[in-house]
Formats: C-alpha cells, structure tokens, sequence
C-alpha cells in the first residue's frame, strides 16, 4: 500500500534517476502499445466489418459504380454484396481501436509511475469523450453543428479542471506595449481559448482528409513535432510540463504508427472520425498540459491553410458538396482537383496541391502532403526557437 501513497509527481520531481526512470517505462509501455495495437487492428477490423460498419473507397470506384453500391446496400441484406463490391469493402472506424490501446497504455503508465492521476484524469476523460463522439459520428453521422457543439462540451472535464496561468506574453511591438504592456492576464477567456483549440484541432485534421493515409500521416508528423519539441524542453527550466506531455506523446505516435501499417495507401482500414477526433483532442491535451499552446498552431500550418481556404465553402458562399476530395481517372489511375462550380475548384489543399503538380496517383499525393506537413513543422520550429526571440524578451 505504501507504493499508492507516495506518488512521484513530476511536477515536484527533482530526481534525474526517477525522471529517465519515467522516460525508459514510457519507451517500453510504447512499444508494447505499438504490438498491442496492431494485433487489436487486425482482429478489430472483422468485427467491425461484420457488425455493418464499413465503407468503399471512393477514389477507386466510378461515380456510376458508386450508385450502383449505394443501392445493392440499400435493397440487399447486411453484406450480402455482389462479386463486384465484396473485393471493395473496407473496415471503418479503426480509430475507436487505437484509442482504447492508447488510453489503456497512458492509464498504465500513469498507474507504473506512479503520477497522481487525480491530477490528469481531466485529460484522460476529455480524450476518451471525444473518441466517443468520433465513434458516434461514424456511426450516426451528426449534423456539423451538432458535431461543434459537442466537441466543445467534450473538453469541459479539460477546461473546468485547469488550474494553470491564464496570462499571456505579449510580444515587443511598441503600440502593444504602450497600451498593454508586456503581458496580458485573459482569466477566464483563456479557457475558452484552449477550448476553441482543441475544437479547431480535431475539426482541422478531419477536413484534411480524403485520400489514403493521410490523416494518420499528418497526425504522425504534428506528433514527432511535438515529442522533438518536448525533449528540446527537458533541456531548460519549463521541462516539467513537458516531461507530461513526452508521457502522453511517445504511445499517442506508436500507436498511430501501428494504423498507419494498415491505413497507408492502398488502405486496408479506414480511420473514421473517431481517429480524427482521438488525434485532435490528443495533440491539444499534450499541449495544454506542456503549456505550449502557441507552438502547438505552429505545427497546425497546413491545417491553418486549409481551414483559411475553406471558409467560402464552409460559410456557403461557394457550393460545399459532401465530398469535396479529388477526382479519380479510372484511365490513368491519377487524381485530379474537383470542382465545386465549373469555374472553381473545391477548395482543400488537397485540390491545390494538385493544381500545382497536375495529376497524382493516391499514393504520391499522399506523400506530397505528407512531406508539405514535415516541411511546415521545420518552419514552425524555425519560427519558435529564432523568429520569435525578435518579439519576445525569453524564448526557451
């Protein structure tokens, strides 16, 4: 008993022994998630399959073979496929799996180190509430308002148990100091600030979507971001934090690794939108709790642009079909930007991309966007640790 009453916070940690101890159980408990995660991959997605909840890839069928298995599924009994759809049929909702190996590793971890997890259950409990609420999209396929609002409520067990600073560094510009100052205490809208945060971040990673691989791909990328960023931190005085954040981190990638092994192009699962939302509420949490919200959107710039492009579709000012991914050419295999308008393209990155390449095939627009997303992280590191001591007085 005595080994539950006396916790090693990390927080009150000033042992070098204890913390590479916490690091090397991380590191290990990772890799068992990786192993875990895979094997419940594997059999998660028969399950699921058979319980009716997958899809077809739309980027390797015609919009007439479309309709076709829109209505075999309508008018034939669960799964009783022709020959033509059978071979086409994917497992949705992978990500529900993902989650629960990674909560169930975090939980473990938390439990081995002996953290306090009154102090970070908030967490836990915003993560799992929001793959909840991917899951139930999947599912029921809610209303984007519907899907905003309850996002938002997700984070609350995030949000009413923060405890942090909620006053901001302003930056050394003269008329923003002589009427501020150089620091700014925001209370209680900084709360809603990171609330917002995290919304954006799970919304953001599900509308830069669309082609194989690509939202666990970018979800890896912010991911080694973040780590590269925390062991940077470990280094200097704010390494507390992000010791918390490195503990959340390290499974979070493994275990999107371990998805990425069946995502990647030619997919042999999809994600849903419960991995969307795992990923995003994940990412904020790992942030929030490192105290490093603003480097955070240093990492999102491909999500930022794509959200910016977005807004006149988003907003109604231009069309906004359901889908707004690229259009296959069965002919050549390649992807081409779809249209929104005859004189418009839908506007995602994803169609920029190849307006400016031409045509791709799937898997070589997925690396494109993948390597765009690596390149946008080496700038936001650039734009942290050099940029911003021209603004700032300390930049750690």
């Amino acid at each position: 008993m005595d080994y539950f009453k006396a916790p090693l916070d990390p927080m009150d940690m000033n042992d070098q022994q204890s913390i590479a101890g916490i690091i090397a159980v991380t590191c290990l408990l990772s890799a068992v998630g990786y192993k875990v995660a895979v094997r419940s991959i594997e059999q998660g997605k028969n399950v699921l399959r058979d319980r009716g909840i997958y899809g077809i890839d739309i980027n390797k069928i015609t919009p007439e073979g479309m309709d076709r298995f829109r209505e075999e599924r309508r008018t034939r009994p669960l799964g009783m496929f022709s020959d033509e759809f059978k071979k086409l049929l994917i497992p949705e909702s992978l990500g529900i799996v993902v989650g629960a190996v990674y909560l169930a590793v975090i939980m473990t971890l938390m439990l081995v180190c002996r953290v306090p997890l009154a102090r970070y259950n908030a967490a836990i409990c915003s993560i799992a509430l929001m793959l909840l609420l991917g899951f139930v999209d999947d599912v029921l396929d809610v209303r984007w308002r519907h899907k905003i609002i309850l996002s938002i409520l997700s984070t609350a067990p995030m949000m009413m148990s923060y405890d942090g600073s909620t006053t901001v560094i302003l930056p050394k510009i003269p008329i923003v100091e002589q009427y501020l100052g150089g620091s700014l205490d925001l209370g209680i809208l900084y709360v809603v600030a990171m609330s917002l945060i995290c919304v954006f971040c799970t919304n953001s990673i599900n509308i830069l979507a669309g082609v194989n691989g690509l939202e666990v791909g970018q979800s890896i990328v912010i991911g080694v971001s973040i780590l590269a960023h925390n062991i940077i931190q470990l280094q200097g005085s704010n390494w507390r934090p992000n010791l918390i954040s490195f503990v959340l981190c390290l499974p979070y990638i493994t275990c999107c690794l371990a998805l990425w092994k069946f995502n990647k192009y030619p997919s042999k699962v999809f994600v849903g939108d419960s991995f969307t939302y795992f990923s995003g509420i994940c990412l904020s949490v790992m942030a929030i709790t490192g105290h490093f919200t603003k480097t955070l959107m240093l990492f999102f710039i491909p999500q930022l642009i794509n959200f910016a492009i977005s807004l006149p579709q988003l907003f109604g000012i231009i069309p906004c079909p359901r889908h707004r991914v690229p259009k296959w050419n069965p002919a050549t295999d390649k992807l081409s930007p779809s249209y929104a308008t005859p004189n418009c393209i839908n506007l995602t990155v994803l169609n920029v991309m190849l307006l400016i390449t031409g045509p791709l095939k799937e898997g070589q627009l997925t690396k494109a966007l993948i390597l765009f997303q690596a390149g946008c992280s080496l700038i936001g590191f650039a734009i942290r640790y050099y940029v911003a001591s021209l603004f700032y007085v300390v930049v750690e």
